[in-house]
């Protein structure tokens, strides 16, 4: 792996450029205009894309449009996002990938482990502003950068923080991986 670019995106100013790139590519699937966070600090940036993401899941749901579309929508988003990153950072097997995966939450204040096929989320920035709804629908960017990252796989939510458990749980089981051993 690229452990100059990883040390750089794993700066604050990493951190920032992230959540820039997520706020733009997730108001382009919800059809908004991303708020430019011009002169935001790194934690303002961050709760803008909260809210972000909340006001618009709100407002889809409600709409009654097709759920499954805009999840597809957010996943392919988030794949692309994930493929680039492998493509820069060059990951040699699935624990740099795991890496590249842990460094992003991080970046955007979401604490992460793994244990065997299962991914535990013990802190969550966003908890506090979604709903088990909201969450959901964007669970899919989650699904989708997983699977860009490893080139394949399939991440499963079963339990989450903003359905009352004490942290989210979900299983990530690699079916099109790149590397068939952990190391």
């Amino acid at each position: 792996m690229k452990r100059l670019l990883y040390h750089i995106l794993s700066s604050k100013f990493g951190a920032y450029l992230e959540i820039k790139i997520l706020m733009k590519q997730t108001a382009k699937v919800f059809g908004v205009k991303s708020p430019t966070g011009i002169g935001f600090s790194l934690s303002k940036l961050l709760k803008a894309y909260a809210q972000l993401t909340t006001d618009m899941s709100l407002k889809f749901i409600e709409s009654n449009q097709d759920r499954n579309q805009l999840q597809q929508n957010l996943y392919h988003m988030a794949y692309r996002l994930g493929n680039d990153l492998r493509w820069w950072l060059r990951p040699q097997n699935n624990l740099d990938c795991f890496s590249i995966i842990e460094m992003l939450y991080r970046n955007i204040e979401i604490s992460l482990c793994e244990q065997s096929e299962t991914i535990c989320v013990h802190q969550c920035y966003f908890s506090d502003f979604y709903t088990p709804e909201v969450c959901s629908i964007i669970s899919a960017i989650d699904q989708g950068i997983f699977a860009g990252v490893y080139q394949g796989g399939t991440l499963s939510f079963y339990r989450r923080i903003t359905e009352e458990y004490e942290k989210c749980e979900a299983e990530f089981i690699l079916d099109d991986s790149k590397y068939n051993e952990k190391g």
